[in-house]
């Protein structure tokens, strides 16, 4: 016990450090939640509650502008990849046996462990009420005033960039090892992201379905819906720079180093102490719990695990990251064809 205290010293006074600071917000937890309940969202209404009609939608589309022509196409673009990705699986239910492949090439053994993905957490989490702690500093000091929502945007781009950082100092330093190690490698890269957008097709109506009866189940249950921070973000933000940085952050930057994490990083460390299966369904509902969002919890499990066996399969983050780049921009232009309705 004391060998493990003196070894892990720093990561027990960063422990330390989190649980202090968040001993004065549990008085407020119940309070910050009902809050949060409360709150009037855009992010989780329906169509009917943000009070557009189907004759609005029409009128949008028939209005000819160059808006509207773009997302009528990608709606028929959206409709083609449905059709396109039930067909695959039918395909794939009658010929599974022909399509799997027998044997799936065994990849290499990471050296870190499941330690090491609760060091790198701990690590990440330090560094958010860190940099949250020394920006609130700063801005004082400046008598500089940010509004909330820049704050928090440059605030996850940069625990996220953080977080990238020390991974790669595990890799490279810690243990010495390749970033190859991690799936980074662009061997392939082409034929990866058609395989990504392949994935994506064939998994978008199995999404659908577990969307829709997610949706069926809550609204059984009586669930609300809480608000989704970075989607009330679009619709609240009027700054085209901010929203062109939210919609890269969102659709590119994102992705990428979440794939990193949850499937370079997690998944092989999973994997390592468990096994592929085991390895792929517990990565795919941590990443869906990371998202906060009950209502979407097993869709984005169903798509996290998707990404984990294609890690698995190619050996390459490319192609899970092609699936969520897509997924998440698919999501990004559904959330400003809601914002152009409520012009």
């Amino acid at each position: 016990m004391l060998e493990f205290i003196k070894r892990e010293r720093i990561y027990i006074w960063m422990v330390f450090f989190i649980v202090v600071v968040n001993l004065p917000n549990l008085g407020y937890l119940h309070r910050k939640n009902q809050d949060s309940a409360d709150k009037k969202n855009i992010s989780g209404q329906t169509f009917k509650d943000m009070g557009i009609t189907e004759q609005e939608i029409k009128l949008f589309f028939e209005s000819g502008k160059p808006n509207a022509v773009f997302f009528k196409y990608g709606i028929f673009a959206g409709f083609f990849m449905l059709i396109a990705g039930m067909i695959m699986n039918l395909i794939f239910l009658f010929n599974r046996k022909e399509i799997i492949p027998d044997k799936i090439p065994e990849r290499k053994i990471v050296p870190w462990d499941i330690a090491d993905i609760l060091r790198v957490v701990i690590i990440v989490i330090f560094l958010g009420y860190a940099l949250s702690a020394a920006s609130t500093v700063i801005l004082k000091l400046a008598h500089f005033n940010m509004d909330i929502n820049l704050r928090m945007m440059l605030g996850t781009f940069f625990i996220d960039m953080a977080a990238g950082a020390v991974i790669f100092y595990f890799i490279l330093v810690k243990y010495k090892d390749k970033l190859s190690s991690l799936g980074i490698t662009f061997l392939g890269f082409y034929k990866n992201v058609l395989s990504g957008i392949v994935a994506y097709i064939f998994i978008l109506p199995i999404l659908i379905m577990a969307i829709i009866l997610s949706m069926l189940f809550l609204d059984r249950v009586g669930y609300k819906a809480p608000p989704q921070p970075v989607f009330d973000m679009f619709f609240e933000e009027k700054r085209s720079s901010v929203i062109l940085f939210l919609t890269i952050f969102v659709s590119i930057l994102g992705p990428i180093v979440e794939e990193i994490f949850f499937r370079g990083f997690l998944y092989s460390a999973v994997k390592k102490r468990f096994g592929v299966l085991i390895g792929a369904l517990l990565s795919g509902a941590l990443f869906s719990i990371l998202h906060v969002n009950i209502a979407g919890f097993l869709p984005i499990m169903i798509l996290g695990v998707l990404m984990a066996f294609l890690y698995e399969a190619t050996g390459s983050l490319v192609t899970s990251t092609a699936v969520h780049i897509l997924h998440n921009s698919v999501i990004v232009c559904f959330v400003f064809f809601i914002k152009e309705l409520l012009k």
